[in-house]
């Protein structure tokens, strides 16, 4: 996962999506703004809206406006409808479903102008009734280049996942060895994939390069997450990420500056200094999939697979580190230099990020 501003944005933007939803039968009756994506599976038939952005099209904005006029979605509807099926992909089991209906949607209209700058697709569908129960998988092309946050729903329940370039398919209503993999998945992405995380655990481990003293600092911070995490999953807290993203950086801003002002803690209080540390960068990430974590179907399978997908990121970043400073060994001068450099590039880091996320 990037660094927590993405998320936040991409789930505000969900949470007006979900509002907005409604029962999916009516064409009139829907507004979903690009970006944003809804399954519904009733017993009769499965129901697809996805909002587009007129951009996403190729060939079909003739006048090159940036808008849709009724006579181009007219005159190249099959054109479009080929198109946006190609880019996202629905099966149930393997089944993909017999088209009922195809309707194009412009609820969302440019000021004083009959064209809209995007495009809203409801599909309906109908399965087999014996395999409405399986796995719902969605694939989106590679055409797709933005997040798409998704929220799937039939009888048995809902759930939510974002899709992107980057992680192009999500199976819902897997079973639990299925959840725990994904949540695996999602653990591991969020350490090495959000740059402030990196710059955290880079900055705690480059102080002293002992190998005890790392797996009992990165198991702390891993605890910490699994805490919030587990809390967020159970409904039992929920705390604005804006709130806490300044601390995050914050957190990074102080322990580069215990460093290099060479203020060392025991081990032991060391691991309790990490572990309130890692609650807040936990919590920053568990109240924005919160969400997300009140739908899971096993939320003790996503809160392990998670937290362990977390400690493999953490060892794959001090793995390398590891393996560049031993390198190193022969040549102090260079090992203390770059020890100091990367104290020093975190303490900026720091500073700049918790300016910028409390302007």
């Amino acid at each position: 996962m990037r660094a927590l501003k993405a998320p936040r944005l991409w789930f505000r933007t969900l949470l007006i999506g979900v509002n907005l939803l409604g029962a999916c039968l009516t064409a009139q009756a829907h507004l979903i703004s690009a970006g944003n994506a809804s399954v519904t599976i009733n017993p009769d038939r499965g129901i697809l809206l996805i909002g587009v952005p007129v951009s996403f099209l190729r060939g079909v904005d003739q006048n090159q406006d940036g808008l849709l006029q009724p006579n181009e979605i007219k005159a190249n509807r099959l054109q479009i409808i080929a198109q946006l099926q190609r880019a996202f992909q629905l099966k149930i089991g393997d089944e993909v479903g017999e088209v009922i209906d195809d309707q194009l949607i412009t609820s969302i209209k440019a000021d004083n102008q009959d064209g809209a700058p995007q495009i809203e697709w409801l599909r309906q569908l109908k399965f087999p009734p014996l395999v409405l129960d399986l796995p719902i998988e969605i694939h989106l092309d590679q055409s797709v280049t933005s997040e798409y946050v998704f929220q799937v729903k039939r009888l048995d329940g809902e759930e939510l996942a974002v899709l992107s370039a980057s992680r192009p398919s999500h199976t819902f209503f897997k079973n639990n060895w299925a959840t725990f993999q994904s949540f695996f998945v999602e653990g591991w992405l969020h350490i090495v994939s959000g740059y402030d995380h990196i710059v955290f655990i880079m900055t705690l481990l480059v102080v002293a390069i002992n190998f005890r003293r790392w797996l009992w600092v990165l198991s702390s911070f891993t605890v910490a997450h699994g805490v919030t995490y587990a809390l967020a999953t159970f409904g039992l807290v929920q705390v604005k990420p804006e709130w806490i993203e300044p601390l995050i950086a914050l957190t990074i801003l102080a322990t580069a500056a215990l460093s290099l002002f060479k203020i060392h803690l025991r081990l032991r209080s060391e691991m309790l200094t990490v572990f309130g540390l890692g609650l807040f960068h936990g919590l920053g990430f568990a109240s924005a999939m919160s969400a997300q974590l009140s739908t899971v179907r096993f939320p003790v399978s996503s809160v392990i697979g998670f937290n362990l997908g977390v400690e493999a990121g953490q060892l794959a970043i001090a793995l390398g580190m590891g393996v560049f400073f031993t390198s190193l060994q022969s040549s102090a001068v260079w090992t203390e230099r770059i020890k100091i450099g990367t104290l020093w590039t975190s303490f900026i880091l720091g500073g700049y990020w918790l300016f910028e996320r409390i302007s």
